[in-house]
């Protein structure tokens, strides 16, 4: 691999106790390239600015050829440090083409934490050399405050091991479950052209709010709004896409949604509410959520404490019983589930009674005659008929109306994944005890 640089400048050279520092380091006019492949990279530029001695000795080592190991991650320790300019071109037996990113800098870099860290100007394009198809992919900016980098440190530790580098990423996420490592996260226009098939998000903004104590407890994700579109003439892509669209009467799809949702750390409580927790096809449904549950983030870790990642990336299957013991102690205080119908349901219908020489009425009337049988069926299971009754009329009118679905579970007590394993008996669940409601309107 070669590496040719146009300029190197050390700016504040130091003496940081025994080891020589530097205030501000600029490598400008930067190319890689290597022997027998077709690609070469570019950058326009890197600059480092106030790095820790550990990390300035490194660089200077390895400027001046010598082979010597990389600080440990709490040692990598920075102001600033950015890289401008990069492109490239690729080329191989399966494709062709150029990528690009405009900037990336990290800012604030201590303790296994940065303040900031931002992605810019990313592009990628070219040509499926099997198939000719074209793909271009683009991201305007990207940025996370308060980054935890500790999956950075798991990274380094385990850089010479596969399995064992997964399974401390695992390890880490499942960990804290409520820990998303950022303060907030911003993603502007991301766009993905393959082969006639667009995928777009214009925006997603999502943040997190946190206790005295640091701890995440209020997470936020802003409106945000998906597209997908295709485009027969432009590949194969699109024109599967447009086909299977069309079997339910789109041309596109467009996709909103939002989420709020509050975390008591000290109960282990996750709370979120319906109207605030949804997401929409646009002439199509709105599909929303609420609840509040309780050991959510202890159920997570014992599921990680229960499962082997290494196993599991060498093929294994998780442990049922394990994972069954894992989720015993979520605990349903209250759930929610409304469904908006805004064409949909016709639209399936119709696909439905399409592939099956049918009329969608029929099918309606159908699915209608097996719901007003179901509490009939259902006697001899031991169901509160109550609840069967009202939850079949309320699907029936659904079906056959459209409007919203909207199902609730609020027990007289919060009902643990336990309890229902200990006692599977449908007459221990009634409408009253379980609090339970369907409606249609």
């Amino acid at each position: 691999e070669a590496v040719k640089v146009g300029s190197l400048v050390l700016e504040g050279l130091d003496m940081d106790g025994d080891m020589a520092n530097f205030g501000k380091m600029s490598l400008n006019d930067i190319t890689l390239s290597e022997e027998g492949e077709d690609v070469e990279v570019k950058l326009g530029s890197i600059e480092l600015i106030n790095p820790s001695p550990e990390l300035a000795g490194w660089l200077a080592a390895s400027l001046s050829g010598q082979e010597v190991p990389f600080p440990a991650a709490d040692k990598i320790v920075f102001d600033s440090w950015s890289m401008n300019g990069l492109t490239g071109d690729f080329a191989d037996t399966e494709a062709e083409g150029t990528f690009g990113i405009d900037k990336i800098e990290i800012r604030d870099m201590t303790d296994l934490s940065a303040a900031k860290a931002v992605i810019s100007g990313i592009s990628v394009n070219g040509t499926d050399e099997s198939e000719g198809a074209t793909f271009d992919v683009s991201l305007g900016s990207m940025t996370a405050t308060n980054v935890d980098a500790k999956f950075v440190q798991a990274i380094q530790e385990n850089i010479d091991d596969e399995e064992a580098m997964m399974s401390a990423l695992m390890g880490l996420a499942y960990d804290n479950p409520m820990e998303p490592g950022y303060d907030a996260f911003t993603l502007d226009d991301l766009s993905i052209d393959v082969a006639g098939a667009s995928f777009a998000i214009p925006s997603i903004v999502s943040g997190v709010e946190r206790n005295a104590a640091g701890q995440a407890v209020k997470f936020i994700t802003q409106p945000y709004t998906m597209t997908l579109k295709a485009d027969a003439a432009g590949g194969d892509a699109g024109e599967a896409i447009l086909q299977g669209l069309s079997v339910v009467g789109y041309e596109e799809l467009e996709m909103k949604g939002a989420g709020v949702a509050t975390y008591d750390p000290d109960q282990d409580i996750l709370a979120f509410a319906a109207g605030e927790n949804y997401i929409e096809l646009i002439d199509g449904a709105k599909i929303s959520l609420g609840g509040k549950i309780e050991g959510y983030a202890d159920a997570t870790r014992k599921m990680n404490a229960a499962m082997d990642f290494e196993a599991l990336a060498a093929g294994a299957e998780p442990d049922p019983m394990a994972m069954q013991a894992a989720f015993s102690d979520l605990t349903f205080h209250n759930f929610e589930l409304s469904i908006a119908d805004d064409s949909l349901l016709d639209r399936a219908f119709n696909a439905a009674a399409t592939a099956q020489g049918a009329d969608p009425a029929e099918l309606k009337g159908q699915i209608g005659m097996g719901l007003a049988m179901a509490p009939m069926m259902a006697q001899g299971s031991g169901g509160d008929m109550a609840l069967v009754t009202e939850a079949t009329t309320a699907l029936s009118s659904f079906i056959n109306d459209g409007g919203t679905l909207t199902l609730k579970l609020d027990p007289e007590t919060p009902l643990s994944v336990a309890s229902i394993m200990a006692n599977p008996d449908p007459a221990a669940y009634t409408k009253d005890s379980l609090g339970f409601s369907a409606t249609q309107k």
